[in-house]
């Protein structure tokens, strides 16, 4: 098995709390079914159960204080609700390659974007400032010159105030949200289109419900 392999497999160790729990307790078998041969594992195995939770809770760290930066707006709306998810959602996905970090926030985001919406639904305000972090995490990983999205509330006065410290202005106004550039190389410019209301007035009755429900 090549070097690359190996340490492929401790990433996976480090990141995964039962396969790293399994492995300590049965390097063999385990080590085995991740394709390591009798070298590797003995290898492996002479790293001590502390040696191995300590690393693998310090990358966790840094991964999160790296995510914090990326998703400063979404890290203050959540607080510790943030971290905890953060930690469920990093024994399932460890970025690789260039831009690690922009990858673990784009992916981050991706998860929490569909946990809040479906396991633990939250108000959809707090859903379009993530969907709006998310676009800013797409125009440093792609150079792509279109990015759209649609938000419910109007971002300017939910951002303002966020950034004061102050209670989110809740304007109710669906619109999408354009990013557009004319090279990959140029600056980003922003527009944003209201949605005409016979486009969502048939949904009235449940956006009126989830209004009610959206008190910070």
């Amino acid at each position: 098995m090549s070097l690359l392999t190996v340490q492929q497999v401790l990433a996976r160790i480090y990141t995964d709390s039962k396969l790293r729990d399994d492995f300590l307790t049965n390097p063999d078998v385990v080590g085995i079914s991740l394709g390591l041969n009798c070298q590797e594992i003995a290898q492996l195995s002479k790293l001590s159960r502390q040696q191995v939770n300590l690393f693998a809770s310090s990358l966790k760290r840094k991964r999160l204080g790296e995510i914090h930066k990326l998703l400063p707006l979404t890290h203050k709306l959540l607080g510790k609700k943030f971290d905890s998810l953060f930690s469920k959602y990093s024994e399932t996905y460890l970025p690789t390659g260039s831009k690690k970090h922009l990858l673990d926030a784009v992916a981050f985001s991706n998860f929490l974007q569909e946990y809040l919406t479906i396991d633990d639904p939250h108000p959809t305000w707090l859903l379009d400032i993530l969907r709006y972090e998310k676009v800013r995490l797409q125009m440093f990983r792609e150079k792509r010159l279109f990015i759209c999205d649609r938000f419910d509330y109007n971002l300017e006065s939910l951002i303002n105030n966020l950034d004061f410290n102050s209670q989110p202005v809740l304007r109710f106004k669906p619109n999408i949200g354009i990013w557009f550039r004319l090279t990959s190389n140029s600056n980003w410019r922003s527009l944003f289109l209201p949605i005409p209301q016979f486009s969502y007035i048939l949904n009235l009755p449940k956006l009126n419900k989830a209004n009610n429900s959206e008190i910070y």
